[in-house]
Protein backbone atom coordinates (compact mmCIF):
# COMPACT_ATOMS: atom_id res chain seq x y z
CA UNK A 1 0.00 0.00 0.00
CA UNK A 2 0.92 3.54 -0.81
CA UNK A 3 2.18 5.75 1.84
CA UNK A 4 1.18 9.54 2.13
CA UNK A 5 4.19 11.45 1.36
CA UNK A 6 2.97 14.04 3.89
CA UNK A 7 3.57 11.31 6.56
CA UNK A 8 7.80 10.66 5.35
CA UNK A 9 7.95 14.51 6.09
CA UNK A 10 5.97 14.79 9.22
CA UNK A 11 8.60 16.12 11.98
CA UNK A 12 7.79 15.00 15.37
CA UNK A 13 9.19 17.35 18.32
CA UNK A 14 10.81 16.61 20.72
CA UNK A 15 8.75 16.50 24.41
CA UNK A 16 10.17 18.96 27.28
CA UNK A 17 11.41 15.99 28.91
CA UNK A 18 13.62 14.99 25.77
CA UNK A 19 15.19 18.79 25.39
CA UNK A 20 16.14 18.63 29.48
CA UNK A 21 17.86 15.18 29.10
CA UNK A 22 19.87 16.58 26.01
CA UNK A 23 20.56 19.97 27.66
CA UNK A 24 21.66 18.05 30.97
CA UNK A 25 24.42 15.52 29.10
CA UNK A 26 26.11 18.59 27.24
CA UNK A 27 26.29 20.67 30.39
CA UNK A 28 27.14 17.84 32.44
CA UNK A 29 29.81 16.73 29.62
CA UNK A 30 30.80 20.19 29.37
CA UNK A 31 31.51 20.50 32.87
CA UNK A 32 33.43 17.05 33.53
CA UNK A 33 35.72 18.63 30.33
CA UNK A 34 36.26 22.13 31.84
CA UNK A 35 37.03 20.38 35.10
CA UNK A 36 39.52 18.41 33.69
CA UNK A 37 41.53 20.90 31.83
CA UNK A 38 41.10 22.95 35.51
CA UNK A 39 42.72 19.82 37.10
CA UNK A 40 45.38 18.98 34.89
CA UNK A 41 46.25 22.66 33.62
CA UNK A 42 45.82 25.20 36.72
CA UNK A 43 45.21 22.62 39.97
CA UNK A 44 47.61 19.98 39.37
CA UNK A 45 49.70 20.74 36.25
CA UNK A 46 52.74 18.97 37.19
CA UNK A 47 52.32 15.99 34.84
CA UNK A 48 51.68 18.15 32.22
CA UNK A 49 54.50 20.21 32.66
CA UNK A 50 57.35 17.03 33.02
CA UNK A 51 55.85 15.94 29.83
CA UNK A 52 55.97 19.37 28.03
CA UNK A 53 59.68 19.62 30.03
CA UNK A 54 60.90 16.48 28.43
CA UNK A 55 60.75 17.75 25.10
CA UNK A 56 61.38 21.23 25.38
CA UNK A 57 64.22 21.30 28.68
CA UNK A 58 67.43 20.48 28.46
CA UNK A 59 70.58 21.16 30.17
CA UNK A 60 73.69 22.07 28.45
CA UNK A 61 77.24 22.74 29.52
CA UNK A 62 79.36 25.74 29.22
CA UNK A 63 83.00 25.69 30.03
CA UNK A 64 85.08 28.50 30.30
CA UNK A 65 88.68 28.94 28.85
CA UNK A 66 91.80 27.36 30.80
CA UNK A 67 94.02 29.59 32.03
CA UNK A 68 96.98 31.55 30.34
CA UNK A 69 100.74 30.50 31.08
CA UNK A 70 102.80 33.35 30.73
CA UNK A 71 106.65 34.02 30.76
CA UNK A 72 107.57 36.54 33.84
CA UNK A 73 107.20 39.62 31.60
CA UNK A 74 103.53 38.37 30.44
CA UNK A 75 104.41 36.75 26.56
CA UNK A 76 101.73 34.24 26.49
CA UNK A 77 103.08 30.84 26.34
CA UNK A 78 99.86 28.80 25.89
CA UNK A 79 96.36 30.48 25.91
CA UNK A 80 93.15 28.72 25.08
CA UNK A 81 91.21 30.06 21.30
CA UNK A 82 87.47 29.45 21.12
CA UNK A 83 86.81 27.22 18.46
CA UNK A 84 83.86 25.19 17.35
CA UNK A 85 82.81 21.21 17.63
CA UNK A 86 80.66 19.98 14.43
CA UNK A 87 78.13 17.00 15.28
CA UNK A 88 75.95 15.91 12.60
CA UNK A 89 72.25 14.77 12.39
CA UNK A 90 72.76 12.29 9.37
CA UNK A 91 68.70 11.90 9.26
CA UNK A 92 68.12 15.65 8.72
CA UNK A 93 70.95 15.34 6.24
CA UNK A 94 68.84 12.98 4.07
CA UNK A 95 65.50 14.49 4.84
CA UNK A 96 66.89 17.89 3.29
CA UNK A 97 68.53 16.70 0.27
CA UNK A 98 72.16 17.66 1.82
CA UNK A 99 73.41 14.04 1.11
CA UNK A 100 72.71 13.72 -2.19
CA UNK A 101 74.24 16.68 -3.47
CA UNK A 102 77.26 16.11 -4.18
CA UNK A 103 78.21 19.69 -4.82
CA UNK A 104 77.83 20.64 -0.97
CA UNK A 105 79.22 17.72 0.27
CA UNK A 106 82.12 18.45 -1.53
CA UNK A 107 82.48 21.75 0.34
CA UNK A 108 81.69 20.64 3.73
CA UNK A 109 84.26 17.77 3.35
CA UNK A 110 86.81 20.90 2.41
CA UNK A 111 85.57 23.12 5.17
CA UNK A 112 86.12 20.40 8.49
CA UNK A 113 89.61 18.93 6.07
CA UNK A 114 88.39 15.77 5.84
CA UNK A 115 87.91 12.84 2.55
CA UNK A 116 84.38 13.63 1.30
CA UNK A 117 84.42 9.66 0.88
CA UNK A 118 84.80 9.87 4.83
CA UNK A 119 81.68 12.23 5.22
CA UNK A 120 79.62 10.13 2.91
CA UNK A 121 80.43 7.28 4.64
CA UNK A 122 79.57 9.01 8.51
CA UNK A 123 76.09 9.38 7.79
CA UNK A 124 75.20 7.59 5.11
CA UNK A 125 72.61 6.00 7.54
CA UNK A 126 69.32 7.58 7.22
CA UNK A 127 67.93 6.83 10.81
CA UNK A 128 70.79 7.98 12.71
CA UNK A 129 70.40 10.92 14.89
CA UNK A 130 73.96 11.61 15.59
CA UNK A 131 77.61 11.63 14.28
CA UNK A 132 80.44 13.41 15.13
CA UNK A 133 82.52 15.46 12.06
CA UNK A 134 85.02 17.70 13.95
CA UNK A 135 86.65 18.56 17.37
CA UNK A 136 88.16 21.80 16.19
CA UNK A 137 87.05 24.21 13.45
CA UNK A 138 87.86 27.82 13.25
CA UNK A 139 84.69 30.28 13.97
CA UNK A 140 84.46 31.30 10.66
CA UNK A 141 84.49 28.02 9.02
CA UNK A 142 81.92 27.40 11.05
CA UNK A 143 79.82 30.28 10.03
CA UNK A 144 80.53 28.88 6.18
CA UNK A 145 79.18 25.59 7.11
CA UNK A 146 76.27 26.92 8.78
CA UNK A 147 75.37 28.59 5.57
CA UNK A 148 75.17 25.38 3.84
CA UNK A 149 73.44 23.34 5.87
CA UNK A 150 71.38 25.37 8.76
CA UNK A 151 69.51 22.29 10.78
CA UNK A 152 71.52 19.13 10.03
CA UNK A 153 74.60 20.21 11.83
CA UNK A 154 74.95 20.90 15.53
CA UNK A 155 77.77 23.46 16.62
CA UNK A 156 79.05 23.81 19.85
CA UNK A 157 81.63 26.27 21.14
CA UNK A 158 84.88 25.12 22.38
CA UNK A 159 88.24 26.02 22.87
CA UNK A 160 91.85 24.97 21.34
CA UNK A 161 94.91 25.30 23.40
CA UNK A 162 97.47 27.29 21.40
CA UNK A 163 100.84 27.21 22.57
CA UNK A 164 102.88 30.95 20.32
CA UNK A 165 106.00 30.04 20.89
CA UNK A 166 105.96 26.26 19.76
CA UNK A 167 108.61 24.44 19.65
CA UNK A 168 111.31 26.40 22.20
CA UNK A 169 109.34 26.21 25.12
CA UNK A 170 107.18 23.06 24.57
CA UNK A 171 109.37 21.02 26.83
CA UNK A 172 108.92 23.17 29.37
CA UNK A 173 105.24 24.20 29.16
CA UNK A 174 103.85 20.68 27.31
CA UNK A 175 100.40 19.88 25.58
CA UNK A 176 96.75 18.45 26.49
CA UNK A 177 95.30 15.27 25.99
CA UNK A 178 92.25 14.52 24.28
CA UNK A 179 90.29 15.25 27.11
CA UNK A 180 91.38 18.54 27.73
CA UNK A 181 93.47 17.47 31.12
CA UNK A 182 97.63 18.41 30.87
CA UNK A 183 100.35 15.87 30.04
CA UNK A 184 103.85 16.60 30.28
CA UNK A 185 105.75 19.82 31.05
CA UNK A 186 103.56 23.36 33.14
CA UNK A 187 99.97 21.61 31.68
CA UNK A 188 100.34 18.49 34.03
CA UNK A 189 101.93 19.84 37.09
CA UNK A 190 99.72 22.88 37.56
CA UNK A 191 96.62 21.16 35.57
CA UNK A 192 93.63 21.62 38.62
CA UNK A 193 94.73 25.52 39.05
CA UNK A 194 94.78 26.06 35.15
CA UNK A 195 91.87 23.73 34.27
CA UNK A 196 88.71 25.70 33.85
CA UNK A 197 85.06 24.62 35.56
CA UNK A 198 82.35 24.34 33.69
CA UNK A 199 79.09 26.21 33.61
CA UNK A 200 75.48 24.05 33.60
CA UNK A 201 72.64 25.94 32.60
CA UNK A 202 68.68 24.78 31.58
CA UNK A 203 67.13 26.15 28.32
CA UNK A 204 64.18 25.83 26.28
CA UNK A 205 65.53 24.67 22.99
CA UNK A 206 64.06 23.76 19.98
CA UNK A 207 63.91 20.23 17.78
CA UNK A 208 67.27 21.39 15.84
CA UNK A 209 68.91 22.01 19.52
CA UNK A 210 69.07 25.73 19.05
CA UNK A 211 68.75 27.54 22.40
CA UNK A 212 65.11 29.38 22.93
CA UNK A 213 65.22 30.60 26.34
CA UNK A 214 67.61 30.33 29.25
CA UNK A 215 66.30 29.20 32.49
CA UNK A 216 67.97 29.04 35.12
CA UNK A 217 72.24 27.81 35.98
CA UNK A 218 72.42 24.47 37.77
CA UNK A 219 76.03 24.94 38.52
CA UNK A 220 78.27 28.24 38.71
CA UNK A 221 81.71 27.87 36.69
CA UNK A 222 85.05 29.45 37.09
CA UNK A 223 87.63 30.22 34.51
CA UNK A 224 90.85 28.40 34.64
CA UNK A 225 93.65 30.21 36.91
CA UNK A 226 96.23 32.25 35.07
CA UNK A 227 99.88 30.90 35.66
CA UNK A 228 102.95 33.69 35.24
CA UNK A 229 106.47 31.97 35.14
CA UNK A 230 109.40 32.69 36.05
CA UNK A 231 111.38 32.07 32.44
CA UNK A 232 111.81 34.85 30.06
CA UNK A 233 110.64 34.20 26.80
CA UNK A 234 113.72 36.08 25.48
CA UNK A 235 116.01 34.10 27.15
CA UNK A 236 114.41 31.21 26.11
CA UNK A 237 114.73 31.65 22.44
CA UNK A 238 118.21 32.45 22.44
CA UNK A 239 118.92 29.24 24.62
CA UNK A 240 117.21 27.10 22.44
CA UNK A 241 118.69 28.20 19.37
CA UNK A 242 122.38 28.07 20.72
CA UNK A 243 121.82 24.28 22.37
CA UNK A 244 119.97 23.73 18.95
CA UNK A 245 123.10 24.59 16.89
CA UNK A 246 125.36 22.89 19.33
CA UNK A 247 123.69 19.48 19.09
CA UNK A 248 124.14 19.36 15.52
CA UNK A 249 126.87 20.83 15.22
CA UNK A 250 128.44 17.96 17.32
CA UNK A 251 126.30 15.66 16.11
CA UNK A 252 124.80 14.88 19.35
CA UNK A 253 121.73 12.61 20.56
CA UNK A 254 120.16 16.16 22.77
CA UNK A 255 120.71 18.71 25.24
CA UNK A 256 119.24 20.81 27.93
CA UNK A 257 119.81 24.05 29.38
CA UNK A 258 118.80 25.35 32.79
CA UNK A 259 119.45 29.52 33.89
CA UNK A 260 118.74 30.19 37.35
CA UNK A 261 118.75 33.40 39.25
CA UNK A 262 121.61 33.09 41.62
CA UNK A 263 119.04 35.75 43.98
CA UNK A 264 115.36 34.03 43.86
CA UNK A 265 116.39 30.70 42.91
CA UNK A 266 113.72 30.88 39.90
CA UNK A 267 114.46 29.15 37.22
CA UNK A 268 114.79 31.82 34.22
CA UNK A 269 115.64 29.70 31.44
CA UNK A 270 114.85 26.04 31.02
CA UNK A 271 115.09 24.18 27.59
CA UNK A 272 115.84 20.66 25.70
CA UNK A 273 116.58 20.00 22.14
CA UNK A 274 115.48 18.31 20.31
CA UNK A 275 112.37 19.64 20.61
CA UNK A 276 108.61 19.34 18.82
CA UNK A 277 105.64 21.16 17.68
CA UNK A 278 102.65 21.62 20.39
CA UNK A 279 100.02 23.18 17.60
CA UNK A 280 101.06 19.75 15.26
CA UNK A 281 99.59 16.36 16.94
CA UNK A 282 100.32 14.93 13.27
CA UNK A 283 103.77 14.54 13.80
CA UNK A 284 104.26 14.23 17.39
CA UNK A 285 106.93 12.35 19.03
CA UNK A 286 107.08 11.64 23.12
CA UNK A 287 110.34 11.06 23.24
CA UNK A 288 111.10 14.73 22.35
CA UNK A 289 107.90 15.72 25.09
CA UNK A 290 109.75 14.97 28.09
CA UNK A 291 111.58 17.75 30.04
CA UNK A 292 114.98 16.47 29.98
CA UNK A 293 116.64 18.84 32.31
CA UNK A 294 114.37 17.32 35.14
CA UNK A 295 113.71 14.08 33.89
CA UNK A 296 117.36 12.52 32.47
CA UNK A 297 120.03 11.77 34.99
CA UNK A 298 123.86 11.11 34.24
CA UNK A 299 126.89 11.07 36.08
CA UNK A 300 128.01 14.64 36.03
CA UNK A 301 131.75 13.86 35.87
CA UNK A 302 134.16 16.84 36.79
CA UNK A 303 131.43 19.50 37.91
CA UNK A 304 131.53 17.68 41.01
CA UNK A 305 135.24 18.01 41.88
CA UNK A 306 134.29 21.46 43.33
CA UNK A 307 131.98 19.52 45.77
CA UNK A 308 133.84 17.04 46.51
CA UNK A 309 137.30 19.71 47.78
CA UNK A 310 134.60 21.25 49.62
CA UNK A 311 134.39 17.92 51.90
CA UNK A 312 137.86 17.79 52.18
CA UNK A 313 138.63 21.17 53.33
CA UNK A 314 135.57 21.16 55.64
CA UNK A 315 136.88 18.05 57.38
CA UNK A 316 140.16 19.65 57.88
CA UNK A 317 141.89 16.56 55.72
CA UNK A 318 142.66 18.85 52.66
CA UNK A 319 144.57 22.24 52.44
CA UNK A 320 144.92 24.87 49.58
CA UNK A 321 148.34 24.63 50.21
CA UNK A 322 149.25 21.02 50.05
CA UNK A 323 151.28 20.16 47.00
CA UNK A 324 149.43 16.80 45.47
CA UNK A 325 150.92 13.65 43.77
CA UNK A 326 148.72 14.37 39.90
CA UNK A 327 150.72 11.48 38.52
CA UNK A 328 148.93 8.25 37.19
CA UNK A 329 147.90 5.56 39.68
CA UNK A 330 146.72 1.86 39.98
CA UNK A 331 143.68 1.25 41.89
CA UNK A 332 142.20 -2.12 42.35
CA UNK A 333 144.08 -3.28 38.86
CA UNK A 334 142.95 0.08 36.47
CA UNK A 335 144.60 3.14 36.17
CA UNK A 336 143.25 6.41 36.86
CA UNK A 337 145.08 9.08 34.86
CA UNK A 338 144.59 12.55 33.65
CA UNK A 339 143.80 13.93 30.02
CA UNK A 340 145.95 17.04 30.81
CA UNK A 341 149.01 16.13 32.47
CA UNK A 342 150.85 17.17 35.14
CA UNK A 343 153.35 16.15 38.03
CA UNK A 344 152.16 17.38 40.88
CA UNK A 345 149.66 20.49 41.96
CA UNK A 346 147.99 22.28 44.68
CA UNK A 347 143.96 22.09 45.44
CA UNK A 348 143.41 25.37 43.32
CA UNK A 349 145.51 23.63 40.30
CA UNK A 350 143.63 20.26 40.61
CA UNK A 351 140.10 22.37 39.92
CA UNK A 352 141.94 24.40 37.14
CA UNK A 353 143.31 21.49 34.99
CA UNK A 354 140.33 19.36 36.01
CA UNK A 355 142.90 16.54 37.46
CA UNK A 356 141.15 13.17 37.93
CA UNK A 357 144.27 11.87 39.91
CA UNK A 358 144.36 14.51 42.21
CA UNK A 359 140.61 14.40 43.21
CA UNK A 360 140.71 10.56 42.91
CA UNK A 361 143.31 10.93 46.09
CA UNK A 362 141.13 13.18 48.33
CA UNK A 363 137.97 11.54 47.63
CA UNK A 364 140.00 7.84 49.02
CA UNK A 365 141.44 10.10 51.85
CA UNK A 366 138.30 11.40 53.31
CA UNK A 367 135.89 8.69 52.15
CA UNK A 368 132.81 8.16 50.69
CA UNK A 369 130.56 9.16 53.47
CA UNK A 370 131.86 12.76 53.95
CA UNK A 371 131.44 13.27 50.23
CA UNK A 372 128.02 11.92 50.28
CA UNK A 373 126.81 14.54 53.02
CA UNK A 374 128.05 17.28 50.99
CA UNK A 375 126.34 16.18 48.15
CA UNK A 376 122.81 16.22 49.96
CA UNK A 377 123.53 19.15 51.39
CA UNK A 378 123.96 20.96 47.86
CA UNK A 379 120.33 19.16 47.04
CA UNK A 380 121.47 16.09 45.70
CA UNK A 381 119.45 12.41 45.94
CA UNK A 382 115.89 14.71 46.37
CA UNK A 383 113.93 16.39 44.36
CA UNK A 384 114.17 20.38 43.80
CA UNK A 385 111.13 22.33 44.87
CA UNK A 386 110.42 23.45 41.23
CA UNK A 387 106.88 21.96 41.55
CA UNK A 388 107.28 20.42 37.82
CA UNK A 389 105.67 16.82 37.57
CA UNK A 390 108.45 13.84 35.93
CA UNK A 391 111.62 15.24 38.37
CA UNK A 392 113.72 13.13 38.96
CA UNK A 393 115.35 12.96 42.35
CA UNK A 394 118.55 11.73 41.37
CA UNK A 395 120.71 8.80 42.61
CA UNK A 396 123.44 9.17 45.40
CA UNK A 397 123.58 5.51 46.94
CA UNK A 398 124.34 7.10 49.85
CA UNK A 399 123.31 3.98 51.87
CA UNK A 400 125.77 1.85 50.16
CA UNK A 401 127.81 -0.45 52.56
CA UNK A 402 131.03 -1.59 50.65
CA UNK A 403 132.95 0.86 48.43
CA UNK A 404 135.45 -0.80 46.60
CA UNK A 405 138.88 1.47 46.32
CA UNK A 406 138.42 2.04 42.69
CA UNK A 407 134.42 3.43 43.64
CA UNK A 408 135.57 5.77 46.49
CA UNK A 409 138.57 7.09 43.40
CA UNK A 410 136.18 7.68 40.51
CA UNK A 411 133.75 9.10 43.34
CA UNK A 412 135.99 12.19 43.29
CA UNK A 413 135.81 13.51 39.73
CA UNK A 414 132.24 12.34 39.26
CA UNK A 415 131.24 8.73 38.93
CA UNK A 416 129.07 6.41 41.12
CA UNK A 417 126.30 9.26 41.25
CA UNK A 418 123.58 10.69 38.83
CA UNK A 419 122.38 13.89 38.86
CA UNK A 420 119.74 16.07 37.07
CA UNK A 421 121.09 19.69 34.90
CA UNK A 422 118.35 20.86 37.44
CA UNK A 423 119.94 19.46 40.51
CA UNK A 424 123.14 20.47 39.33
CA UNK A 425 122.23 23.86 38.33
CA UNK A 426 120.48 24.53 41.85
CA UNK A 427 124.20 23.08 43.32
CA UNK A 428 126.02 26.12 41.40
CA UNK A 429 123.67 28.75 42.20
CA UNK A 430 124.41 28.11 45.87
CA UNK A 431 127.85 28.34 45.20
CA UNK A 432 127.80 31.29 43.43
CA UNK A 433 125.15 32.50 46.71
CA UNK A 434 128.15 32.07 48.90
CA UNK A 435 127.07 28.92 50.19
CA UNK A 436 123.38 29.97 50.53
CA UNK A 437 120.70 27.19 49.40
CA UNK A 438 117.57 28.53 48.29
CA UNK A 439 114.82 26.79 47.15
CA UNK A 440 114.35 26.42 43.24
CA UNK A 441 110.98 27.75 41.85
CA UNK A 442 109.26 27.71 37.99
CA UNK A 443 106.76 30.34 39.07
CA UNK A 444 107.81 33.87 39.53
CA UNK A 445 108.17 35.35 42.74
CA UNK A 446 107.11 38.37 44.56
CA UNK A 447 110.05 37.73 47.28
CA UNK A 448 113.12 35.97 47.42
CA UNK A 449 113.05 32.63 49.54
CA UNK A 450 114.32 32.24 53.33
CA UNK A 451 117.96 30.90 51.95
CA UNK A 452 119.97 28.07 54.31
CA UNK A 453 124.07 28.04 54.58
CA UNK A 454 124.89 24.78 53.31
CA UNK A 455 128.69 25.45 53.69
CA UNK A 456 131.09 27.44 54.94
CA UNK A 457 131.17 31.36 53.10
CA UNK A 458 134.99 31.42 53.37
CA UNK A 459 135.88 28.15 51.79
CA UNK A 460 132.91 28.98 49.43
CA UNK A 461 135.10 32.06 48.21
CA UNK A 462 138.26 30.32 47.67
CA UNK A 463 136.64 27.89 45.76
CA UNK A 464 134.92 30.45 43.73
CA UNK A 465 138.39 31.53 42.96
CA UNK A 466 139.85 28.63 41.71
CA UNK A 467 136.81 28.61 39.66
CA UNK A 468 137.34 31.49 37.59
CA UNK A 469 140.76 29.95 36.72
CA UNK A 470 139.23 27.08 35.08
CA UNK A 471 137.91 29.42 32.71
CA UNK A 472 140.54 32.23 32.70
CA UNK A 473 143.39 29.53 32.23
CA UNK A 474 142.01 26.16 32.72
CA UNK A 475 139.88 23.68 30.77
CA UNK A 476 136.80 26.07 30.56
CA UNK A 477 138.48 29.14 28.15
CA UNK A 478 135.51 28.71 25.76
CA UNK A 479 132.71 29.64 28.37
CA UNK A 480 134.51 33.34 28.68
CA UNK A 481 132.66 35.99 28.56
CA UNK A 482 134.17 39.65 27.39
CA UNK A 483 133.92 42.28 30.35
CA UNK A 484 132.58 39.65 32.82
CA UNK A 485 134.69 37.89 35.00
CA UNK A 486 133.14 34.01 35.21
CA UNK A 487 133.35 30.90 37.57
CA UNK A 488 132.38 27.52 36.25
CA UNK A 489 133.58 23.51 35.63
CA UNK A 490 134.03 21.48 32.87
CA UNK A 491 132.66 17.90 33.07
CA UNK A 492 133.12 15.11 30.70
CA UNK A 493 132.23 11.67 31.79
CA UNK A 494 131.48 8.29 30.05
CA UNK A 495 127.78 7.33 29.43
CA UNK A 496 127.14 4.19 31.39
CA UNK A 497 124.63 1.60 29.14
CA UNK A 498 123.64 -1.94 30.18
CA UNK A 499 126.24 -1.98 32.81
CA UNK A 500 129.57 -0.68 31.42
CA UNK A 501 130.28 2.48 29.90
CA UNK A 502 129.84 3.06 26.37
CA UNK A 503 132.56 4.94 23.83
CA UNK A 504 130.47 7.72 24.06
CA UNK A 505 130.72 10.83 26.70
CA UNK A 506 128.56 13.30 28.55
CA UNK A 507 129.65 16.88 27.86
CA UNK A 508 128.91 19.64 30.37
CA UNK A 509 129.79 22.86 31.31
CA UNK A 510 128.54 25.04 34.76
CA UNK A 511 129.02 27.83 36.07
CA UNK A 512 127.84 31.76 37.26
CA UNK A 513 128.54 35.26 36.97
CA UNK A 514 129.26 37.74 37.29
CA UNK A 515 132.20 36.95 40.03
CA UNK A 516 131.94 40.08 41.76
CA UNK A 517 128.34 39.74 42.43
CA UNK A 518 127.43 36.48 41.02
CA UNK A 519 123.21 37.00 39.34
CA UNK A 520 123.05 33.61 37.01
CA UNK A 521 124.01 30.13 37.65
CA UNK A 522 124.07 28.32 34.48
CA UNK A 523 124.51 24.53 33.70
CA UNK A 524 124.96 22.94 29.96
CA UNK A 525 124.95 19.38 29.34
CA UNK A 526 125.20 17.70 25.36
CA UNK A 527 124.83 13.74 25.37
CA UNK A 528 126.90 12.09 22.88
CA UNK A 529 128.58 14.51 21.26
CA UNK A 530 130.23 13.04 18.19
CA UNK A 531 132.51 15.19 15.74
CA UNK A 532 134.29 17.82 16.93
CA UNK A 533 135.41 16.74 20.28
CA UNK A 534 133.54 15.99 23.14
CA UNK A 535 134.98 17.41 25.92
CA UNK A 536 132.58 19.56 28.22
CA UNK A 537 134.61 22.96 27.96
CA UNK A 538 134.64 22.63 24.08
CA UNK A 539 131.42 21.63 22.98
CA UNK A 540 129.23 22.83 26.04
CA UNK A 541 131.15 25.80 26.86
CA UNK A 542 130.32 28.09 23.98
CA UNK A 543 126.52 27.38 24.43
CA UNK A 544 127.06 28.62 27.95
CA UNK A 545 128.97 32.18 27.24
CA UNK A 546 126.36 33.32 24.44
CA UNK A 547 123.39 32.31 26.78
CA UNK A 548 124.97 33.61 29.85
CA UNK A 549 126.38 36.89 27.92
CA UNK A 550 122.93 37.78 26.71
CA UNK A 551 121.32 37.14 29.98
CA UNK A 552 123.46 39.64 32.03
CA UNK A 553 123.01 42.17 28.81
CA UNK A 554 119.32 41.52 28.86
CA UNK A 555 119.23 42.57 32.82
CA UNK A 556 121.65 45.09 32.99
CA UNK A 557 124.09 43.53 34.63
CA UNK A 558 127.14 45.81 35.01
CA UNK A 559 130.66 44.30 33.82
CA UNK A 560 133.15 43.45 36.84
CA UNK A 561 136.09 43.07 34.48
CA UNK A 562 137.96 45.88 33.32
CA UNK A 563 137.95 45.84 29.47
CA UNK A 564 141.97 45.94 29.07
CA UNK A 565 141.78 42.61 30.51
CA UNK A 566 139.99 41.49 27.37
CA UNK A 567 142.28 42.50 24.71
Amino acid sequence: MDTNPKEKNKFYPLGRFRRGTVWLVLFLFSCALIGRLVWIQILYPDTLIKEGNARIVRNYHFEPARGLITDRFGKILAISVPVKTVDADPKLMHESGIVRDDTVMTEIAKILEIDKTELYEKVKDPNRRFVHLKHYLDPKEASKLKKLCKDSLILHDSYRRYYPTGEVNAGLVGILNGEGDGVYGVEQSFNSYLSAQQTTRVAHKDSYNNIIENLATVQEGNAGGNLMLSVDDRLQSIAYAALGQAVREHRADSGSAVLIDVQTGEIVSLVNYPSFDPNNRKEFDSSNAKNRAITDIFEPGSTMKPLVALAGLESRMVSWGEIFDTRPFVVDGKVVRDSHFMDRGNLTDIIKYSSNTGMARISMRIGPNRVMDMLQRFGFGRKTQSGLIGESAGRLNENRKFWAEIDKATLGFGYGVAVTNLQLTSAYATLAHGGEQLPVSILKLRDAPQSEQVVSQSEDRRMIAAMESVVSEGTGKKAAINRYRVAGKTGTAKIAQSGTYSDLYMATFAGFAPISKPRFAMVVVIEAPREGGFYGGSVSGPVFSEVMASALQLYNVPPDRPEEENR
